[in-house]
């Protein structure tokens, strides 16, 4: 989107730092720090609540923020493991883990999550692990693939210490607004073509359902099926962009990304989110005060002042500072 083309191309001064430029390209590839792992064979704890983990960490490196990433429904830790070189050459820890079994319920995969959080915390304190020392085990985050991705969202209820959710084309039936009443920033991918978990009953209602004052953003790739192996690399890479983005901002709390998250990526089909970077840290809304969205400009993907208009991709521009871009048929 070009509306936000001096935040990516210039430094600026966001928030009372300076932000080096920051080029959405930057971020779609595996990143420049070497990265290793460590399992279960090397003294890793394997809880009782999953089945199998793995550890990917940027070597050399300190104070490091965490995810811990769980498989969906019929699928092995092998589907979401791509995530985790990913993320930790861009300098965060990823923690992997298999299931106990593969048609676990998304309550199982958020106790999954949990147990799988008390391992990580251990190999921060256990003297013979690479990361002993180097965590901070108050800089964590979640999340999943369909089943997983619902049972990370039931966990940021569950434990509120937790700095962002990452639902992956995410499953989670019968839910209600009381599921999903949290603070924990969330953002969720979905697939504008997913047959499995088709966002209008999924992604949007859980969007929909998580309150107006937690940070969210839905991302639907167009074009996009329940795809589990494409990892950050779906959507042209722009889905792990977005989501490593949405965890610089969020879980190492570099505020430099966020102008990152209200560009529109092409590949999107629809695209909105409630985040307004002058705001970040800070409640959306005042709870005392009635809010009404209302659209205040439309734009062309070339980023133009134009009109509404039918079967014609258009960028939304709200008054609360999300985005969305859709096609009305």
């Amino acid at each position: 989107m070009r509306i936000l083309y001096t935040f990516l191309f210039f430094p600026i001064l966001f928030f009372g730092q300076v932000c080096d430029s920051l080029q959405m390209q930057s971020l779609i590839n595996i990143g420049p720090l070497q990265i290793s792992e460590i399992n279960e064979s090397m003294g890793l704890r394997n809880g009782t609540d999953y089945n199998g983990a793995t550890i990917y960490y940027p070597i050399n490196q300190n104070n490091l923020s965490s995810i811990v990433l769980v498989p969906g429904f019929m699928n092995t830790e092998l589907t979401i493991q791509n995530w985790g070189p990913f993320f930790a050459s861009h300098g965060i820890i990823t923690m992997t883990i298999g299931t106990n079994s593969l048609t676990d319920t998304h309550v199982q995969r958020r106790d999954a999550l949990f147990d799988a959080i008390i391992s990580l915390k251990q190999e921060n304190q256990r003297i013979a692990s690479p990361l002993f020392g180097k965590l901070d085990t108050s800089s964590i985050a979640v999340g999943g693939f369909s089943k997983g991705g619902g049972g990370a969202q039931l966990l940021a209820k569950f434990d509120p210490s937790l700095k962002a959710v990452v639902a992956l084309y995410p499953w989670l039936e019968n839910v209600t607004a009381s599921d999903l009443e949290h603070t924990v920033p969330l953002i969720i991918i979905s697939g504008q073509l997913d047959a499995i978990a088709p966002p209008f009953l999924h992604a949007d209602i859980q969007y929909n359902l998580t309150p107006m004052t937690t940070k969210k953003l839905k991302y639907e790739v167009a074009f996009a099926s329940h795809d589990a192996i494409s990892g950050p690399y779906a959507g042209n890479g722009e889905v792990g962009a977005r989501v490593l983005s949405w965890l610089n901002t969020f879980l190492v709390t570099d505020s430099c990304y966020c102008p990152l998250l209200l560009e529109q990526p092409i590949t999107s089909s629809s695209y909105t989110t409630n985040i307004v970077c002058s705001n970040l840290f800070t409640n959306i809304y005042e709870s005392n005060k009635s809010y009404s969205k209302e659209i205040i400009e439309i734009r062309d993907l070339y980023g133009r002042k134009v009109k509404f208009s039918n079967s014609r991709i258009l960028i939304y521009i709200y008054n609360d500072g999300s985005y969305e871009k859709k096609i009305t048929l």
